[in-house]
């Protein structure tokens, strides 16, 4: 009888210690939410009524010390640097990646890229800008522009996207490996009709985490893109550098600089609000492109 009433308490406490963990574990995740809520509808409560503003969103900036301007340049060297980034990093951080999961043995090279990625990975954003401003701005003459500073970023993103790429390359089953290979298909058809295809989800949203980078890297760009505010940036040139060749300014660098003034901190809140839209956007289209592929990918 005694071991039965020891049995009996000993399976109540273990009770009480879980439903404590769970309880826990709610408040920590409702914890989480509820910042997040208070942080976003901070911003966007003085920052909404500015950002709605058509003369804000498509105007471009005056510059001087009220900023009387909008954010059109600022919008379009955010959008130019993405392109620019994405360009050099995603082809080779993917590439990086199939080599590594589906090609390389394991041996003292692959273990030195490895440890190349993981340090890659570790460093302080504003050493990336010191050595955009020492190797791209000013021994490749690219001066402070758009380029450098896009060059810059593409390395600081690249260990983001070789990490996803790996996990969602390891995430597609050995089996469709497997029987591709069975059928008489080649290793490099296997990669890209099985393997890539179920892993686009997943490299997509290394993707999706190396852009909400870009989009919100200040301390880079200011050392390796200049600060130029109200010049149109160009995508194109006929000089050298031939692809984005001015020095801009981005909508987080913008922002430090509207934050750091007394004269503009009203519209550092409404420069954060459109930040805010465009993370949320491209989240939501790469979920929806995301799912597609995953139905896509169920059916065959």
């Amino acid at each position: 009888m005694e071991a039965v009433k020891f049995d009996k308490g000993n399976v109540s406490k273990i009770q009480r210690e879980e439903q404590i963990a769970l309880g826990t574990l709610w408040f920590s995740g409702w914890l989480i939410v509820a910042v997040l809520v208070f942080i976003i509808g901070y911003i966007f409560y003085f920052g909404l009524p500015t950002a709605l503003s058509f003369n804000y969103l498509f105007t471009p900036p005056n510059g001087g010390r009220h900023d009387t301007g909008g954010i059109l340049y600022q919008s379009l060297s955010t959008i130019y640097l993405i392109i620019g980034a994405l360009i050099v990093a995603a082809p080779i951080g993917i590439s990086t990646a199939i080599y590594l999961i589906e090609y390389a043995p394991q041996n003292l090279v692959t273990r030195l890229i490895g440890f190349a990625i993981e340090n890659l990975a570790g460093i302080p954003s504003i050493i990336y800008g010191l050595f955009g401003l020492a190797f791209f701005v000013i021994f490749l003459k690219f001066e402070y522009s758009l380029l450098a500073g896009a060059l810059t970023v593409a390395i600081m993103v690249l260990p983001v996207i070789i990490r996803t790429s790996e996990v969602a390359l390891l995430s597609v089953p050995q089996s469709l490996r497997q029987s591709s290979l069975a059928l008489g298909v080649n290793k490099w058809q296997t990669i890209s009709n099985v393997v890539l295809p179920s892993a686009f989800p997943g490299i997509l949203t290394g993707i999706l985490l190396s852009i909400g980078r870009i989009i919100g890297e200040s301390a880079i760009l200011i050392l390796a893109a200049g600060g130029s505010i109200t010049a149109m940036p160009s995508l194109m040139s006929g000089e050298y550098p031939y692809f984005l060749p001015d020095s801009a300014r981005t909508l987080a660098v913008h922002l430090y600089y509207q934050a750091t003034s007394y004269d503009t901190r009203a519209k550092a809140f409404a420069t954060g609000v459109v930040l805010i839209f465009i993370v949320l956007f491209l989240n939501f289209g790469i979920n929806q492109i995301s799912k597609k592929y995953r139905k896509k990918f169920a059916i065959r």
